[in-house]
């Protein structure tokens, strides 16, 4: 599987990927002052993107966009909406919002807003064992079945992840992408 994943990132090393992945995390971190929080998770989504492989079906066609998604109300959904017109893995990103979890139908990286607090283990349940990467800024959320959550300590966005929903939902995640989780569930 990490060979089809060193594919993906254009034959470049794992080592490489790494290095330019902290310096992104560093420089989200320097710059953490200069970007508001939700700025700050926005990039962090797009950049779960780049570390993550979808099984096959995850994409109708090789030309198909990666769509970015935001369910419910959050103000990360803001500045995910910038993410509009980037690349990720050589497809367009795509950013849609939904107002409840049975509207999301095509979506690869799903970011569930606060407004859905009360409602997020049933989001968890109905999106369980689809191609979507979850993510979320829940308490617990990682350990209740969400894939990442994104965590504040010191005032510096980290993130965890739970490994065993990604592979229920055959999401493939780089090593290296694991080692920068505070907690790999």
């Amino acid at each position: 599987m990490m060979r089809s994943f060193t594919k993906i990132v254009h034959g470049r090393s794992a080592t490489l990927v790494l290095s330019v992945l902290l310096v992104l995390c560093a420089a989200v971190s320097a710059a953490a002052e200069a970007l508001s929080e939700e700025q700050v998770k926005a990039a962090f989504l797009y950049n779960f993107a780049k570390f993550v492989a979808w099984p096959a079906g995850a994409f109708a066609g090789p030309h198909d966009p990666i769509v970015f998604g935001v369910l419910g109300k959050d103000p990360v959904g803001d500045a995910v909406q910038g993410l509009s017109g980037r690349t990720v893995q050589g497809r367009a990103v795509v950013v849609m919002r939904y107002q409840r979890v049975l509207d999301v139908k095509v979506c690869h990286v799903l970011f569930i807003g606060r407004s859905e607090q009360d409602r997020i283990e049933d989001d968890i349940q109905t999106l369980s064992g689809t191609p979507i990467l979850l993510v979320a800024d829940s308490e617990q959320f990682a350990r209740r079945g969400g894939m990442i959550n994104f965590v504040l300590e010191r005032n510096r966005v980290g993130f965890e992840i739970n490994l065993e929903s990604m592979k229920r939902s055959k999401l493939v995640v780089n090593a290296q992408l694991l080692k920068l989780a505070r907690t790999v569930y």
